[in-house]
């Protein structure tokens, strides 16, 4: 396996580069540093009501019971061991992607499992359960709604009318899996996909169900936990929250205060509102609440409260409003026992907007931490990118700055150099006139731009004539960066898992498991 560190390939935001680089200018914007000495403080320092952690594990148990799955005996005791004082979760989340969608939605998992051992190994009176959060409240259908196979996009068609994704019933998936099955193949491998396919996406069931099926099968012997906060017993706990937010815009004064300190230095990747929940309506789905006047309307819709019937609506019935991405992590940290998230370069980046607005609601910042990210590549790949002079991180380049580079080291021409040195040469010459003769020196600055003029015409020229020379070498570079970047996407951003474990052998997650370390940010390069 070879490394690379993240922060050279251009795929993290500046604020998540400086984060991972501990820049002294975010440090107050988290409590922790990511790295598993802090455990030991934020083991001291999370307060968790026991009552909580029994409703907790009621409602774990019930949700999948009613999902159908038959838990073995490892997630059982992962489950119970919930009501110990001395256990604690670590936790990544994502939306529903249709059949796991990108790799990186089992990256992010290999992540916190292996988390969950390190943290065993280095505080062993402790116990450290990994936990994954449903993102079933998100109603964005379209983002989870495709999956990429072999340079193939499959998109499944289905009319959700906004309401929650994990809400939504698996109608017309049985053709989309017969795709699915037409593109991986005759292997053994590829059958059992699909079969695991046709058991967990039940026609009769719903995404959230579907998806914790494949999930707790994919991970069932991992010690995984997989939770879906859309619970009318969960979200009892977080009804003060709403109540604070919806009615006093407590969380948008919090945010508001941190993000014109963030702005100053870096582009912000989520802006707080007034109010940060939405509210799940019988017949129009998911819908932002928006303050207007002294009362409350749902965006889109005629439906209207007033401050005294929004204030009856919170306290009666919490199940109802859904928290959007500022209140969803507070929501996480409220309910579960949680000491560490985990997630991608966008969630660390706007994770660090929020700080605040846990301190606002007294509740306990975790540890955060950037997942696992993993290059799938044979070193077929370097070797060839090596023979052109070119390295694994040059392929992070945009395809005109990587053909630029490429053309400069297949060149021995210094003819840009002779350019400067004639351009610098005319400078030479003004400087030595323009105190004793101001038309001649006008003259000399005439001349030098009208040759650095015709110069760099005549230099485009000669870039395109070289250009055109190694056409056919550019495009087969491009053609090899399109193993890191397919149809234009980031590999692990685009391609699914089941093109890649068709290895009876070694099961894809088996082997990524034996690579991964939580707390190294680099991007893994391993042999596909």
């Amino acid at each position: 396996m070879q490394k690379i560190s993240l922060t050279q390939t251009g795929l993290l935001p500046p604020i998540t580069v400086d984060y991972i680089n501990q820049e002294e200018k975010l440090k107050s914007f988290y409590k922790y540093t990511p790295n598993i000495d802090s455990f030991g403080e934020a083991i001291k320092n999370k307060n968790y009501n026991n009552a909580t952690r029994a409703v907790l594990v009621d409602v774990l148990l019930k949700q999948y019971a009613e999902a159908g799955i038959e838990l073995n005996n490892e997630t059982k005791a992962q489950i119970e061991k919930i009501k110990n004082n001395n256990t604690f979760t670590v936790t990544t989340g994502h939306q529903l992607a249709l059949f796991t969608g990108p790799l990186y939605f089992i990256y992010k998992i290999v992540t916190i499992i292996n988390l969950a051992e390190q943290l065993k190994a280095k505080y062993p009176e402790q116990h450290f359960v990994p936990v994954f959060w449903l993102a079933s409240e998100d109603h964005d259908f379209e983002e989870i709604s495709t999956v990429q196979l072999f340079g193939k996009q499959v998109k499944w068609q289905n009319e959700t009318n906004s309401k929650p994704v994990g809400r939504v019933n698996n109608k017309g998936l049985t053709p989309i899996i017969d795709e699915i099955a037409s593109i991986l193949g005759e292997r053994q491998q590829s059958k059992n996909w699909i079969e695991l396919l046709k058991k967990c996406y039940s026609p009769d069931e719903n995404l959230s169900v579907a998806t914790r099926r494949l999930v707790y099968e994919l991970f069932k012997n991992e010690g995984l936990i997989i939770i879906d906060a859309d619970n009318a017993d969960l979200k009892k706990e977080l009804q003060p929250i709403i109540e604070q937010d919806v009615l006093n815009q407590t969380t948008f004064k919090a945010i508001k205060e941190t993000n014109k300190r963030l702005e100053e230095s870096y582009k912000l990747q989520i802006n707080g509102r007034e109010v940060n929940f939405f509210y799940l309506h019988n017949e129009f789905g998911r819908k932002l609440i928006k303050q207007e006047g002294n009362g409350y309307k749902l965006q889109d819709t005629s439906v209207v409260f007033t401050k005294e019937e929004m204030a009856a609506e919170i306290a009666n019935n919490p199940a109802m409003f859904s928290p959007n991405v500022v209140l969803r992590p507070v929501y996480q940290e409220l309910i579960l026992p949680n000491l560490a998230y985990i997630g991608g370069p966008a969630e660390v980046a706007y994770w660090l907007q929020l700080k605040n607005v846990f301190d606002t609601f007294n509740i306990a910042y975790p540890v955060l931490m950037q997942r696992n990210s993993f290059l799938l590549l044979n070193k077929s790949i370097s070797d060839k990118a090596e023979k052109m002079g070119l390295t694994l991180v040059d392929l992070f380049l945009n395809d005109s700055e990587l053909a630029d580079l490429f053309l400069q080291k297949q060149s021995s021409s210094n003819l840009p150099e002779v350019i400067n040195q004639i351009d610098t040469l005319f400078q030479s010459i003004i400087d030595e006139v323009k105190n004793i003769d101001q038309t001649t020196t006008k003259e000399i600055l005439a001349l030098k731009l009208e040759n650095k003029k015709q110069l760099g015409t005549h230099l485009k020229s000669y870039k395109k004539a070289r250009q055109q020379k190694q056409e056919d070498n550019i495009e087969k570079l491009l053609k090899l960066k399109e193993r890191l970047f397919p149809l234009g996407v980031f590999q692990e951003r685009s391609e699914n898992v089941m093109m890649y474990d068709l290895n009876p052998s070694l099961p894809f997650i088996s082997k990524v498991k034996q690579h991964a370390d939580a707390f190294d940010f680099s991007l893994h390069i391993i042999d596909d």
